[in-house]
């Protein structure tokens, strides 16, 4: 009987030993485990927000051991960066929560915070979002499967749109609503009308050219003339209001040691050249490698002589303007996120662009007398845009925009 009880006792050691270096082994191996973090995104309605985010361990290949997180805290501040107090704790795998009872108009910050025990919590970016309740909005044109609708230009004389289709990768011509389209020109990209509506100046390739280049297509011959000669890649032409000039995003000047000047072969050394419609001369206008700052992309005209474009600064896209004149370049507000593609109003008044304030691209207004700004898309069903699409102004209280590369819309502002 002792030997029985004797030999339990070694077997319930031996055990307990074993599960002993079995926790230890498990918790050496966890010492190198991480979970992973959310990355929130925000849909906006009527004095509501939702707050999501997406599990990516379906998507991961992950290096070293990833768990889901038990725990997210959603965490608020209004009106500014700071003071954020917790809203909720989600110990659920929904990944997502709604806050109602917020002020339209008002700009709110969010953040979330991973967490499980044992490991280290994880703090996500901080998001911005301004709920509203919906203007007048309308779907202009839906296009038909297989096809896109992207980087729309307004002929506001013709009521007609050249944009371009990524089934041809090329420019189209249409009415708003679709109707009559056009093919005018595949491999191209980023139209522009003239301020009569009698041309559009996009980039194509040529494959018979080392580079990209800018030409000019006249709507009523159907003819199509190279403005530059494919020698430096060139991107994104648009129209002054005047018609003389034409600025667009291209490989950088560079000045070698011995002082002659070459084309940079950096594919982050762009600048915003333009071209004189009068002599066809193609020449520099910004250096913003000045301002630190990087990849210039995606001008836009205020008048005749000063312009906005968006460039890379230190983490992120930032708007920035100059001038024909003085060539001096300035940050139009500080920001935290990307922010692309400005347009500015018929009065001058409104800044509109792409940011992803939100978590996800969505269109933003800044108004430049208050210096304050208004959140226009970003609702449940307009949650997606590429980043570096156009948006166009009807007159001072409209735009439209594409969505998910499949609609055009026009979306009241005020």
């Amino acid at each position: 009987m002792k030997k029985i009880v004797l030999i339990n006792i070694l077997l319930s050691l031996a055990a307990l030993f074993a599960c002993t270096q079995e926790m230890q082994e498990e918790s050496t191996v966890c010492e190198n485990c991480v979970i992973w973090g959310a990355r929130p995104m925000a849909s906006i309605d009527d004095s509501r927000v939702q707050i999501y985010w997406e599990n990516p361990m379906p998507y991961m290949l992950a290096s070293v051991p990833t768990y889901n997180p038990d725990e997210f805290d959603i965490f608020i501040s209004e009106s500014n960066m700071s003071n954020f107090q917790k809203v909720i704790e989600l110990k659920t795998d929904e990944y997502s929560y709604t806050i109602d009872k917020l002020q339209n108009g008002k700009p709110y910050f969010f953040y979330v915070v991973s967490k499980k025990e044992g490991f280290e919590s994880l703090t996500s970016v901080t998001i911005m979002v301004i709920p509203n309740k919906r203007k007048e909005f309308e779907i202009l044109q839906t296009i038909e499967k297989t096809h896109t609708i992207e980087d729309v230009s307004l002929a506001h004389k013709l009521d007609k749109i050249a944009y371009v289709d990524g089934f041809y990768a090329g420019v189209i011509i249409s009415n708003m609503d679709g109707s009559e389209k056009e093919l005018v020109n595949t491999n191209s990209h980023g139209p522009s009308w003239s301020p009569e509506n009698d041309k559009i100046v996009f980039h194509t390739k040529d494959w018979t050219k080392p580079a990209t280049q800018i030409v000019l297509y006249d709507y009523n011959t159907k003819t199509t003339t190279p403005l530059t000669d494919g020698t430096r890649n060139s991107y994104n032409p648009v129209f002054s209001e005047n018609g003389e000039s034409i600025l667009f995003e291209a490989a950088k000047d560079t000045v070698t040691s011995n002082g002659l000047v070459q084309i940079s072969s950096e594919v982050e050394a762009y600048d915003i050249r333009l071209i004189d419609m009068k002599t066809l001369e193609s020449f520099q206008i910004t250096d913003i490698s000045s301002v630190s700052a990087m990849l210039a992309r995606k001008p836009c005209w205020i008048d005749n002589d000063r312009f906005l474009f968006s460039a890379f600064e230190q983490d992120n896209y930032e708007l920035f303007e100059s001038s024909i004149s003085g060539r001096q370049i300035n940050k139009v507000f500080d920001s935290k996120w990307d922010e692309f593609s400005p347009s500015i109003s018929p009065d001058k008044k409104k800044i509109a662009f792409i940011s992803n304030r939100s978590g996800t691209n969505a269109v933003w207004i800044y108004n430049i007398d208050d210096k304050t700004y208004t959140q226009i898309s970003g609702y449940s069903d307009t949650k997606s845009m590429g980043a570096h699409e156009k948006i166009q102004w009807l007159n001072n209280s409209s735009i439209i925009f594409t969505v998910n590369s499949s609609q055009l819309v026009k979306q009241k502002i005020e």
